[in-house]
């Protein structure tokens, strides 16, 4: 007999050991191990399911809730560059600024509207370019308290009649300065995922002389994150924005106007209903025209970076 019909013969006679071998230790072992996995991905998709259903079903009613006698101070930080043309010639100029600024809350109506009063624990700016390179403290010109109404979806509204400290000409603007961004919360309950809008106009005091910011912005609400000690959602932002005002300065009249583009985000304590971060960014294409004893048209571009939190 050849080598290979005695390994074949062998084979076949060890077949009936192997089958037996395999039908009572190899396939009893395969099946329950696919039988584990099989569980295992069931249990992956329900729970995957489970938590996509929670997370759409979760919703955020979100209001400011700021508390009658308490003082909530926010600190401010922008960085600003300015590219402007003058005389045929490109100037650039950095400034950066600093503020903090205290809300009292003197009051808190049935319909959550708080009255609140505001002012500055600190100001000053400094600025390099242009030859320049100056820093200022401004607190003593723009600590003039004002009053005003913050509704609990965050349209702030001052109230002139009780500003018994009115700024002089040489005095800066609270309105220009106060620029701490109440997010427009939305008037119904949001979902991760959703969205909402809102236009705005406001016109601040600046010297002899106002400035009217007109804004587009949409807002979704992307997630939830922790900020802190604070469990906050988190709204991104993005939209336009255009300017234009008139002012008088040194016998000379200005007139403004521009558009430009901003976005930014928003971490919201919906507990507490405050606002405890905020990343903004905007660029604005500006052109200024001065009339007077002089008569020039200056066009410049503004880069600016602002970062706010909430100081406890």
């Amino acid at each position: 007999m050849k080598i290979y019909d005695i390994a074949s013969t062998r084979s076949k006679a060890m077949l009936p050991l192997v089958n037996e071998i395999n039908q009572k230790t190899f396939y009893p072992i395969n099946l329950k191990k696919m039988k584990t996995k099989v569980i295992m991905m069931i249990v992956t998709v329900v729970l995957v399911m489970v938590n996509v259903q929670v997370r759409a079903q979760e919703k955020f009613n979100l209001s400011y809730k700021m508390e009658k006698g308490k003082t909530y101070r926010y600190s401010q930080d922008n960085n600003i560059e300015t590219t402007q043309e003058m005389g045929g010639q490109e100037m650039k100029m950095n400034t950066s600024a600093h503020s903090m600024l205290k809300y009292d809350i003197e009051s808190v109506s049935a319909d959550g509207t708080m009255s609140l009063v505001y002012s500055y624990d600190e100001v000053n700016f400094h600025m390099k370019g242009m030859g320049r390179d100056t820093t200022m403290d401004m607190k003593d010109k723009a600590n003039k308290p004002v009053w005003a109404k913050l509704t609990n979806l965050g349209k702030l509204t001052k109230e002139p009649s009780k500003d018994t400290a009115k700024a002089g000409k040489s005095s800066i603007s609270m309105g220009t300065l106060a620029t701490v961004n109440f997010t427009k919360l939305p008037d119904h309950e949001v979902g991760i995922g959703e969205k909402w809008s809102r236009v705005s106009t406001d016109t601040n005091d600046m010297g002899e002389g106002q400035i009217v910011y007109k804004k587009n912005i949409e807002y979704v609400l992307t997630g939830k994150e922790k900020k802190g000690t604070h469990d906050c959602v988190k709204i991104e932002y993005k939209g336009s924005m255009e300017i234009t005002g008139k002012m008088k300065q040194m016998g000379m009249d200005l007139a403004m106007e521009g558009s430009g583009d901003m976005s930014g985000t928003v971490w919201f304590d919906p507990a507490l209903g405050l606002m405890i971060d905020e990343l903004d960014m905007n660029t604005m294409d500006l052109t200024m025209a001065i009339t007077g004893q002089t008569q020039m048209t200056i066009p410049m571009t503004q880069k600016m970076t602002t970062t706010q939190s909430l100081k406890e």
